[in-house]
Parts: structure tokens; C-alpha cells; sequence
């Protein structure tokens, strides 16, 4: 059994599925049955059963080595040492197999810019100084929008954002739709502090864990782009498009967290005399809310900030996302390639 689990185990690991087959039978078929399961069951407690697996495993694995280890008769440690070392692959390998159903093969999946119909010949320097200045123009009039407006808390994002949620993911082709899931704070947060991460998706229990130290007007793009990998997005260009579309159909705090979220990354994206011109088009508050992200990044610690990177792309390339990080600043091939990016670009600002 532990060869079979071993075995299998790098078979899923080094194997390529058949995107179609994985869409059909996993993505679309048995994964929605699990993910209202396991969101179901996890619903019911307020604990972050990752800090748990987390925290246990690694004082269990402690606990199980340093007992056996000390038990080893004399002249017998380096056999032991030998069973372990197995015995924790076989672990090892048991969570990665659980990984892969519970969440992890939507990392496989048909892409959606492949179901969208993305174009590149649509995403042109040109089409992207158009969209940037209608888009900072709009960043603009809604920051005055949203300043008699209080910002929604996190536990109040369900309620605030899940009916667009559930909209976008029946446009996109999710059926069933899930629910907005209420954020966790995890044991986790002051890591993610240090490492300037803004979130995550639990990939075992499907919780979602959001730092808490992001502002205000970031929240309500983070949680759903935390959401949507728990819908079964989980490339997170995908993830960033479908918080985008989502905060879009919302209120105008809503709204000002999609646009705030895409408008540092369409100037990112253009040459640097076109970013300097427009980006001296921000209202003052934009430009002093992007000045606040930068502060609070700033807090960072660089070496582990350096290393959470360098972790999280090589767990992106090794479960097929061929560009790692960089992932995160492909959401403007779906929102400017694509025809439901271009209509989105219409119903907002009318643009075609």
C-alpha cells in the first residue's frame, strides 16, 4: 500500500492530464460536489483548521521522530533513520493525493482565457493607453463616491458581495454557484505581514485566510479573489479576473477596489513615458491610497518577503503554472483580450 500511495503520488505529479478531461470529469463534475462538502462542513466552525493541520503536523512529525529516534537500540538508529525518512514520504505523498482532490487539480484544468476566447492582438499599447486613462478617470470619480461611504468589513463581505459573486460564477459557467465565505484570521497573519502576502485559500479544508492589515479599499477585491480560487479558479489570473468582474457589479466601494486594484498594473504594462503622462492624471486620493499600499508593503521584511516569493513561484510552476508569480499580472490579457473583458470595459466606462 505505502509503494501504491508513493507511486501514485508521482504519477499525478510528472503525468500531464488531458486539460478537456480534467474540466469535464474533476473541474466540472466532481469538484463542485466537494467543495460544497467540504465548504459546508468547515462552515460550521469559526477555527482555521489549516492553523491546526498546520501546527499538528509539524508537533506530531516532531514528536514521532524524536520518540522513535531515542527508542533505537544501539547500532540501530541509522535503520530507523531509514524507516522514517520512508514512512514520511509515504505521508507526504498521502497529502499531496489529497491536495490534488480536494483542490489542487483545478490547477489543470481548460484555461479560461482558452473558454473566453482571448485574443492577443486585442492587448496593444495603443488599446491599453485608452482603457488606462478611462480607467483612472473612473478611479477618480468614484474615490469621491465612496468618501460618505463606510468600507465594508470583512465579515461583511457575503453579504455585501456574494450575490455579484454568484452572478459572475453562473456567467463564467460554475454551476452550482458557492456563496461568499466569511474571512479567517490565521495563526498565519504575522507571516503574512512580514511576507506581504494579502491572502490565501486553504487548499484542504477550503477556508479563506485574509491578512488583515490590508486597507480598507483592498478588502473587497482580495476576498473575492480569494473566493474565486475556492470556486475552482485557481490560476490567479483567473482569480484577479474574476475579483475584477465580481467588485464591478458591487457598489461604488465595491467598484473603486476593481479599479484600485487594476489601474497600478494597466500603467505597469505600458512604456515608461506613457506611465509617467498618466499616471499624473490620479486624483489625489487615489494617489494617496496607492501611496498607503506602498506603506504598508514597506513593512515588510525584505529576506522573508524574498523567500515567500521564491516559494510561492516554484508551488505555482510545480503544479503547472509555467509562469509562477509573474501569473498575477496576466489578468489583463482576459480583461482587455477577451469579449466578456471588452463588454465589462463597455457596461463601465463605454469604452469598446
Amino acid at each position: 500500500m505505502r509503494v501504491v500511495i508513493v507511486a501514485s503520488a508521482v504519477a499525478m505529479a510528472v503525468i500531464p492530464l488531458p486539460q478537456a478531461l480534467v474540466e469535464t470529469v474533476y473541474s466540472r463534475g466532481t469538484y463542485p460536489v466537494i467543495r460544497q462538502l467540504v465548504t459546508g462542513l468547515t462552515s460550521l466552525t469559526s477555527l482555521v483548521l489549516f492553523d491546526l493541520l498546520l501546527v499538528g503536523g509539524v508537533v506530531t512529525l516532531l514528536a514521532w521522530w524524536m520518540w522513535r529516534l531515542t527508542r533505537a537500540p544501539r547500532g540501530g538508529r541509522s535503520r530507523v533513520l531509514a524507516s522514517l525518512t520512508a514512512q514520511t514520504l509515504v505521508c507526504a505523498a498521502a497529502l499531496y493525493l489529497v491536495f490534488l482532490g480536494v483542490w489542487g487539480l483545478n490547477y489543470r484544468r481548460e484555461s479560461l482565457a482558452a473558454r473566453l476566447g482571448y485574443t492577443a492582438s486585442r492587448v496593444t499599447d495603443p488599446v491599453l493607453e485608452t482603457l488606462t486613462v478611462a480607467a483612472i478617470e473612473k478611479l477618480n470619480r468614484l474615490y469621491d463616491a465612496t468618501q460618505e461611504r463606510a468600507w465594508p468589513r470583512l465579515d461583511e463581505l457575503p453579504v455585501r458581495a456574494g450575490a455579484a459573486f454568484e452572478r459572475v460564477q453562473l456567467r463564467l459557467g460554475v454551476s452550482p454557484a458557492m456563496a461568499g465565505l466569511v474571512p479567517k484570521r490565521s495563526l498565519l497573519t504575522p507571516y503574512f505581514r512580514r511576507a506581504g502576502i494579502d491572502g490565501m485559500v486553504d487548499p484542504f479544508f477550503l477556508q479563506v485566510l485574509v491578512n488583515d492589515t490590508v486597507l480598507p479599499f483592498e478588502r473587497p477585491f482580495v476576498t473575492v479573489h480569494e473566493w474565486a480560487h475556492v470556486a475552482g479558479f485557481a490560476h490567479e489570473a483567473e482569480a484577479n479576473f474574476v475579483a475584477w468582474l465580481t467588485c464591478l457589479e458591487g457598489e461604488a466601494s465595491m467598484r473603486y477596489s476593481a479599479w484600485s486594484f487594476l489601474v497600478p498594473r494597466l500603467l505597469a504594462a505600458l512604456p515608461d513615458e506613457a506611465q509617467q503622462r498618466l499616471g499624473a492624471a490620479l486624483g489625489p486620493g487615489p494617489r494617496a491610497d496607492f501611496a498607503a499600499v506602498r506603506a504598508r508593503l514597506s513593512r515588510t521584511i525584505p529576506v522573508v518577503q524574498r523567500n515567500a516569493r521564491r516559494l510561492n513561484d516554484r508551488y505555482l510552476k510545480a503544479n503547472r503554472v509555467a509562469s509562477g508569480v509573474a501569473s498575477y499580472g496576466e489578468v489583463l490579457q482576459l480583461a482587455v483580450g477577451t469579449d466578456l473583458g471588452r463588454r465589462q470595459w463597455s457596461e463601465e466606462v463605454g469604452l469598446e
